[in-house]
Formats: C-alpha cells, sequence, structure tokens
C-alpha cells in the first residue's frame, strides 16, 4: 500500500547488527524481570479492589456494572489454591502476556512503516519507559486495556480490513470500553488511523464502519453484563459515568498528577528524544498529526486525575512509534548507542527500586487473616484487601475519601450495626490514622467516623484490629455493653467478676445486646475482642507499611 509508506525503508541501515542484537536482548530482559517482578513486587491496593470485584461476582454481591465486565474472564482465580496473593500473583502473569500483546502492537506498527531493527528499538524504549517495568504487569485495567486498544490499532493500521479484520478490530474496541472507560482517552488514536489511511477511501470507509460495529457491540455486551446486576445507590451506569467524568477529568485543574508526570520524563527522556526526532524528522503534515495523535493519551495527563504510576504504560505504547521513526532518522549509529543505553540504564534503576519493595508484610497479614477466620466475614478495610470476604464502606481511594468528605454523612455507625463486621484492617492512610493514636483532629474520616471506629475495635496484631473494647475498672461496678451480639475473649491481669461470674485471661463469654456489669480491682485494665475460635498469634506481625505507594523522585 503505497500510501502507508510514511519513511522509505531503503537506504542506509541506522541501526548496526551489534546495537540489534542488544536491543533484543534487552527485550528478552525485560520481560524475564517482568515476570519476576510479579511474584515480588508490592501488590498495590488497587490491585486487591480489582481482585474483590471478581469475588464479589462470583459470590452474587457485584453491585456495579460499570468498568467491572472483566469479571467474566477471571473467575478461575477462584480455584488457585492459598488466599489473595496467589491469585494475584496468578494473575499479574497473564498480565505479562497482556503487556507482551501490546509489545507486539507496536512493533508491527512500528515495522509497517520503518524496519525491524527500528521496530524492536520501538519495543525496548516502551518496556523501559517510566514505569513500564514496576507497573505494566499489575493486575489492574490498563494492561488489558492496552493489550486491546493496541492490537485494535494495529488492525486498523497495517491489514486490508477484511470482514473479519473489521469483528475483530470492532471487538477488541469494545471490550477495552468496558474493562475501563479510560479507553476513551484512545479516540484520538483511532482518528489517527483514519487520517493515515485516508487516502484509500474504501480503507476509510471501512474504518468508520468498524468504529460504527464497535458502538453496537459495547452496548448489546454492556446490556448483557448489567442485567445481572443489582447497582447500589450512587453508582448505576449514569452516576458511575458522571462521577468518573467530574472527579478524573472536569475538576482535576492542570497537571493534577505534575509529579508522575515528571517522573515519567526523566524515565524516560531517551524515548522522548528520540520521539522528538521522530515527530519533527520530516516535513509531512500528515506523518506529524498522526504521530502527534498517537501521544494523546499521554498528553492527557495535563487534565487526567488518575494520571498515577499504573497509567503510563497505558498511555505511551503508541507513542513509541515515533520512536521507531526517530531511530531510523539517526545516522549516527553512536548517538543512537547512547540513547539505548540510557534506556537500559534507567529500566535498570527502575528494576532496583521495584525489588525493594517486597510483599512481605503482605503474605503475613492475609494470610494470619485467613487462619483467624476459615470462612468469609464482613470486614472493614481501605480496598479491599481480604478480596474473598464481603468489605463493608466504600473505596478510601482518593476520588472516595473526597467524594465521602464532600457529601459529609458518618456512615460506619449504621453500616456496623447491620453488617456488624469484627476484623479491620489498617492498611492505608485514612485508617491508620484512625486507628492510630493520633487525635481526632488529624482524622481523614469524619469526626462521628473517627470515634465509632475506635470505640468497636482493638489492635490484634500488625494492621488486624478485631471488634472489642478496651476499658479500666473503676471503684464502682463498670458497665459494659459489647460492640455487637459474640463471643469476645476476655484479657485482664486478675481474675474480673461479669454479672456475677468470675472470668479470667484468656476466657470466652458470649455477649447479647444486653449490658453487663464488670467489677475487680480498681485501676484494672480489661481488653474484650473477639474470639475467632482459634488461638491468638504467638508472634506479632510486621509493622511496616503494607502498601509502598507510587514511588516519585524517591530513588
Amino acid at each position: 500500500m503505497p500510501e502507508l509508506a510514511l519513511d522509505a525503508r531503503a537506504g542506509q541501515r541506522a541501526v548496526p547488527g551489534g546495537m540489534a542484537f542488544a536491543v533484543r536482548a534487552g527485550i528478552i530482559v525485560a520481560f524475564a524481570l517482568l515476570v519476576i517482578l510479579s511474584f515480588t513486587h508490592n501488590v498495590n491496593w488497587d490491585e486487591f479492589y480489582f481482585l474483590s470485584h471478581i469475588h464479589a461476582y462470583l459470590d452474587g454481591r457485584l453491585d456495579r456494572p460499570m468498568q467491572t465486565f472483566f469479571v467474566h474472564g477471571f473467575g478461575w482465580l477462584d480455584h488457585i489454591p492459598g488466599h489473595e496473593m496467589q491469585q494475584i500473583l496468578a494473575a499479574r502473569i497473564v498480565m505479562v502476556g497482556f503487556l507482551g500483546v501490546t509489545a507486539l502492537s507496536v512493533h508491527r506498527i512500528a515495522r509497517h512503516h520503518t524496519d525491524a531493527a527500528c521496530a524492536n528499538i520501538a519495543v525496548l524504549a516502551f518496556l523501559a519507559s517510566g514505569f513500564v517495568l514496576p507497573h505494566g504487569a499489575s493486575f489492574r485495567a490498563d494492561p488489558i486495556a492496552a493489550a486491546l486498544l493496541t492490537s485494535a490499532i494495529a488492525i486498523l493500521l497495517t491489514t486490508r480490513l477484511s470482514p473479519l479484520q473489521i469483528i475483530a478490530a470492532a471487538g477488541l474496541s469494545a471490550l477495552a470500553l468496558l474493562v475501563t472507560i479510560k479507553a476513551a482517552l484512545y479516540l484520538p488514536v483511532f482518528l489517527a488511523t483514519l487520517i493515515w489511511r485516508l487516502q484509500d477511501r474504501r480503507i476509510a470507509l471501512r474504518i468508520l464502519g468498524a468504529g460504527l460495529l464497535s458502538a453496537g457491540i459495547w452496548a448489546a455486551l454492556y446490556l448483557w453484563h448489567a442485567s445481572g446486576i443489582v447497582a447500589a445507590p450512587g453508582i448505576d451506569t449514569g452516576s458511575d459515568a458522571r462521577n468518573a467524568l467530574n472527579t478524573t477529568l472536569l475538576n482535576s485543574g492542570l497537571l493534577p498528577r505534575a509529579t508522575e508526570s515528571l517522573t515519567w520524563a526523566i524515565l524516560s527522556v531517551a524515548q522522548i528524544a528520540l520521539a522528538m526526532l521522530g515527530l519533527l524528522g520530516k516535513r509531512d503534515l500528515r506523518r506529524g498529526i498522526v504521530l502527534l495523535l498517537f501521544a494523546a493519551p499521554l498528553l492527557s495527563v495535563v487534565i487526567y486525575r488518575n494520571a498515577f504510576a499504573y497509567f503510563f504504560p497505558f498511555a505511551v505504547p503508541l507513542l513509541m512509534v515515533a520512536v521507531a521513526f526517530g531511530a531510523q532518522r539517526l545516522q549516527h549509529a553512536r548517538l543512537l548507542s547512547w540513547l539505548v543505553m540510557i534506556m537500559m540504564v534507567s529500566a535498570g534503576l527502575q528494576t532496583a527500586r521495584s525489588f525493594a519493595e517486597d510483599t512481605a508484610t503482605q503474605r503475613a497479614t492475609i494470610a494470619e487473616v485467613h487462619r483467624l477466620f476459615e470462612t468469609p466475614v464482613p470486614y472493614i478495610d481501605d480496598s479491599g484487601m481480604i478480596a474473598s470476604f464481603p468489605s463493608v464502606g466504600f473505596f478510601m481511594s482518593g476520588w472516595g475519601v473526597t467524594r465521602y468528605r464532600a457529601e459529609g454523612t458518618p456512615v460506619f455507625a449504621d453500616l456496623i450495626a447491620q453488617a456488624r463486621p469484627p476484623l479491620l484492617i489498617a492498611n492505608k492512610q485514612t485508617l491508620i490514622q484512625t486507628m492510630g493514636q493520633a487525635g481526632s483532629g488529624s482524622a481523614i474520616l469524619l469526626p462521628e467516623d473517627h470515634r465509632v471506629l475506635r470505640q468497636t475495635y482493638v489492635h490484634y496484631s500488625g494492621p488486624i484490629w478485631l471488634a472489642g473494647r478496651k476499658l479500666t475498672l473503676g471503684p464502682e461496678p463498670t458497665p459494659l455493653r459489647a460492640p455487637f451480639p459474640g463471643r469476645y475473649r476476655i484479657e485482664t491481669d486478675v481474675p474480673v467478676r461479669i454479672d456475677g461470674r468470675v472470668v479470667t485471661f484468656g476466657e470466652v463469654v458470649a455477649f447479647d445486646e444486653t449490658p453487663v456489669t464488670l467489677m475487680g480491682p480498681p485501676g484494672t485494665p480489661i481488653t474484650l475482642i473477639w474470639d475467632t475460635g482459634v488461638d491468638p498469634i504467638q508472634r506479632d506481625l510486621p509493622s511496616d507499611n503494607i502498601y509502598f505507594g507510587f514511588w516519585g523522585f524517591q530513588f
């Protein structure tokens, strides 16, 4: 197809054989590192949240139709031996596969317009760019959507668009939008495919037809998916879409994630240099517009609130096509060698930083929860860490907390009264501040919720808190009501009387909603803590942070 030859492949080869071999080796090493990091890198909170939707769907608890279509493809995780950590690590291997599909799509598009060596450099540039090795294969919607979208773009750009190819491109695009609404950020890239192939009217019409077909497939699949879900108030389709639009785009200001964006740029300086060479290398307005539209998902960081570290592996793949053009333009192999070396150094630094963020505390915490509770119980945490248990409360992301505080309505007193969750995990800043020793003035939660949680749960070990009460006996009989009915273990230094019955350390007492009277030596501290039916842990859980978060300049 003559109109696709935007850069001639003939002429002096820009990439010598030694460098071409090093680039191929670098790609292989990068994928090997991705597999290793899948097992060792700290699991981020929204990976657990992503997994919790799958368990909610399997248990009939899923109440959110938007951006949950992926649950149909991951039900097999429930059969993975072990608990949530093993399930996420298995899912991450699948995510490595999706990242591989994205890399293949980048290679196919770049190879269609440059040579194989430059296309390989584009793939290496993608894998070595900022945050791809640490987060490109994490268990969330982004790797799935990136693979689906780039595959659809590759079909639209590099094939004759037979009926089967049109259906494939339309289906892939529809699935991406079903997985995450942020797939809409790729709309300028789809426009680029139309501009790129506009000289062939038949192909252009087929691309438009694929777009219409994609909309139809999306609507049909979404209606089917949503028909089996009863949406909770405030997260029905319309409300969810409006909240996502307002929170992530319309009310975010300029460069809401400036630190992440600048960090990505520093880690990707060689890629940026080659992409700029590709964009400016030939005075061809059509090619320049197309390559600029390829950069549109990345440029959305100007207004996109959720441009966290994991967003960049989703946003930058097709920008790397411009890197291939830049590599082909360079006639000085030494400069190209230096740029490739800088990419590899950046990848090495990111990998070293990622290996320092392990999963030890997460593994120990989750294992202890499952030891304590052999069957699922309601629980409170920030982000659905025990995905196989029903979570009580809201997702305490930045977006979730912002909405909660804007509404200004305490929620936990009613939730605890209804669900009676015996378990709380203080695994992220909101609950860490609440359950820690800081005063209510520093709490993120509303004062009533802060007070209710601190009055309802007592510390067990590490980030685990169990339902209970702490009090100190006075000279007069002390009235006590358990947080909610159940069996509680008594921890006391000396025997005490509960409604006249002598109770010693470690005894288990069943409480109902009726208050009881405690008597004992004045000043005696007493703890009531939920009895799980197994012996308490003999050694404290690690006190390290469960989540390492997203690093910026802290190399």
